[in-house]
C-alpha cells in the first residue's frame, strides 16, 4: 500500500508510455478481478479493500493523466455510432473494419467495467467518460440503496465534481447544452443524482451553478422537461436511449455484475465483522476470569491498588492492547 500511495502513479503512467496503455489496464482489470477468489472461496475484506483501492488509483490515473488520452479516446467512442447512410440497416452499410473497431472498444469498456464495479464512484464515472448515460443512471439509483454510505464514498464523488469542470469532461458538460437530445435526461439525472448525494458544501455548489444554468436554458428556449423515466433492466436492444450502438449485451447484465460484486463486498464485511465481535467477546471473558485474580491479589495489600490502577483501569488496558494487536 505504501508502494501504491508514493510510486504506483507514476509505474502506472510510465507503463502507459512505455506499453499500451489499453494492454496495461486490461491485463490489471483480469488481474485484479483476480483478487475476487482465493483458493475457490471468496475472498476476504482485506483482499476486496485492496482490489477497491487499486480501482480508484487506476481510475484517478486515468481521468487526469495525459498518458492515458488515447485510452479515454478509446473508451469515449464505445458508445459512438459511425455516421449512417442508411438507417434501416446501419450495420449492413458498416466495413468489417470499422465493426470490429467498435466491438473492441465495446470490450475495453465491459472488461474495465467488471473490474471498475469494486468501487462504484469510479463505475459511475467510468460511464460519464464512455458516455453511457443510461447505464450511469441506473448506477445512481442503485447509490441510494446503499445500506452503507461512508466518509470515503462522499469525498471520491466531491472529487469527481471537481474532475467534472476539467477538460476531460467537457464533452460532458456540452452534452448538457443539447437538450433535445435523447441521452440528455438520463445524463441529466445522473448528475442531479451525484449533487443529492453531496452534503452541501463547495462542491455542491459548484455542480448546482452547472445544473442550474442547464435548467434556465431548457426554460428560455420554452422546452418542457422531458420524461426522465428509465427503467433499470432495460435492455440496450440494438441501440440505447442515447442513440449509441449497443454494448452487445443488455444492461441487466452489467447491472447484475454490478450487484454481485456490491454483495461480495458486503458479506466480506460482514464476515470481518462478526470475526471482530467473536474476538471481542473471546477477550472479555478472559479479562473477566484474569480480574478476578486481580482483585485477588490486591485485596491481600496494606492499601492501593496494584501499580496504582484499579482492577477495571487493568483490565481495560489490558483489552486494548489485546484489540490493538
Amino acid at each position: 500500500r505504501q508502494l501504491l500511495e508514493t510510486r504506483g502513479s507514476l509505474i502506472i503512467r510510465k507503463l502507459c508510455v512505455l506499453l499500451n496503455a489499453k494492454s496495461v489496464y486490461i491485463r490489471l482489470a483480469n488481474a485484479l478481478m483476480q483478487y475476487e477468489k482465493h483458493n475457490g472461496r471468496p475472498a476476504d475484506a482485506t483482499s476486496l479493500e485492496f482490489v477497491s483501492t487499486m480501482v480508484q488509483t487506476l481510475n484517478l490515473i486515468l481521468l487526469t493523466s495525459s498518458e492515458l488520452h488515447d485510452l479515454r479516446s478509446i473508451l469515449s467512442k464505445s458508445f459512438s455510432v459511425p455516421p449512417q447512410q442508411h438507417a434501416k440497416h446501419p450495420q449492413k452499410h458498416l466495413s468489417r473494419q470499422k465493426r470490429n473497431v467498435v466491438e473492441e472498444n465495446l470490450r475495453v469498456f465491459v472488461i474495465l467495467f467488471r473490474c471498475w464495479s469494486h468501487n462504484p464512484v469510479a463505475t459511475f464515472s467510468l460511464c460519464l467518460l464512455a458516455q453511457a448515460y443510461d447505464l450511469s443512471f441506473a448506477l445512481v439509483k442503485r447509490f441510494s440503496q446503499m445500506e452503507d454510505v461512508s466518509v470515503g464514498f462522499l469525498m471520491q464523488i466531491d472529487k469527481l465534481v471537481y474532475l467534472l469542470e476539467s477538460p476531460i469532461f467537457v464533452h460532458l458538460r456540452l452534452k448538457l447544452l443539447d437538450v433535445e437530445s435523447p441521452s440528455h435526461a438520463p445524463l441529466l439525472k445522473s448528475i442531479y443524482g451525484i449533487l443529492l448525494c453531496l452534503p452541501q458544501g463547495d462542491a455542491f455548489r459548484l455542480l448546482n451553478n452547472r445544473l442550474t444554468t442547464v435548467c434556465n436554458l431548457r426554460e428560455n428556449l420554452g422546452l418542457a422537461m422531458p420524461d426522465m423515466a428509465i427503467e433499470d433492466g432495460a435492455s440496450t436492444g440494438s441501440h440505447s436511449a442515447n442513440g449509441n450502438v449497443t454494448l452487445g449485451r443488455s444492461l441487466e447484465a452489467l447491472l447484475t455484475r454490478y450487484d454481485e460484486v456490491l454483495e461480495l463486498h458486503r458479506v466480506a464485511q460482514e464476515q470481518y465483522n462478526n470475526f471482530v465481535h467473536d474476538e471481542q467477546q473471546r477477550l472479555q471473558i478472559h479479562v473477566t476470569s484474569g480480574s478476578h485474580q486481580i482483585m485477588a491479589s490486591s485485596s491481600g495489600r496494606s492499601g492501593g491498588y496494584a501499580n496504582g490502577l484499579s482492577p477495571q483501569r487493568q483490565n481495560q488496558q489490558y483489552v486494548d492492547r489485546r484489540l490493538w494487536d
